[in-house]
């Protein structure tokens, strides 16, 4: 059987930010999907996303699960070292860098790549789980950051199922929500839960930018996307 796949993606600055920071991957054709959250304010936060999500979007994707866990690793700790540079001659006394949440889905496998704290959660069953595990300290301070510090990115490999949903959400969104908020939308059908989830976040108080991606699991269909940009 082919496994295909549908992808619903959302942003949104929020409501106190004075850009969007975030930035999304969505390469529906070979199926590798990305929510970056930037970090460092104006004129800083955006480069570093940018940065990441560019590398990503130009990656020649790798056929092998090990091939493809050394590519992503890789050009991870590439943009780790080019924003690190960067910070260091542009914006000495600021903290630049950014958080990843990923997702790649082939015929055969899953790979989930993660730093910080952008979360990948799986809603099978009626029940929702958590794929990733944040890179937060007690003090709910970043632990891993691209392109600050000492870095490695966490994987995982998961196996898909025909209805699955996953949903990959900076902090923005998954801080203002509860998992039983996040689960009662991807219960849903995904059209509105991209519109909703925003929704719901913003009226919470949308403290920082909102970014989402939701994918559909399915088998012998055709895939197809939706985005939408509030």
């Amino acid at each position: 059987m082919m496994t295909s796949w549908q992808r619903w993606s959302a942003t949104d600055i929020g409501n106190r930010r004075a850009q969007n920071e975030d930035a999304l991957v969505c390469r529906d054709y070979d199926g590798l999907w990305a929510v970056i959250d930037g970090m460092g304010g104006i004129n800083a936060g955006n480069v570093a996303s940018a940065a990441l999500a560019h590398a990503i979007e130009h990656m020649e994707l790798k056929s092998s699960l090990p091939d493809a866990v050394d590519q992503i690793e890789d050009l991870v700790l590439a943009v780790h070292d080019q924003l690190h540079d960067f910070a260091q001659q542009e914006t000495p006394r600021r903290t630049l860098g950014c958080t990843l949440a990923l997702m790649r889905l082939t015929q055969t496998w899953g790979l989930v790549a993660w730093v910080g704290d952008v979360r990948l959660y799986r809603w099978r069953d009626q029940a929702l789980t958590r794929l990733t595990q944040d890179h937060l300290d007690a003090s709910h301070e970043l632990t891993r950051l691209i392109g600050d510090g000492l870095l490695l990115p966490d994987f995982a490999v998961v196996r898909v199922q025909a209805g699955d949903r996953y949903l990959l959400a900076s902090d923005g969104l998954h801080n203002e929500l509860s998992d039983a908020r996040l689960g009662y939308w991807l219960a849903q059908e995904p059209e509105l839960a991209q519109r909703e989830l925003i929704a719901e976040a913003l009226a919470a108080g949308g403290r920082d930018n909102l970014s989402l991606i939701i994918l559909e699991v399915e088998t012998d269909a055709i895939s197809s996307n939706r985005s939408l940009q509030p």
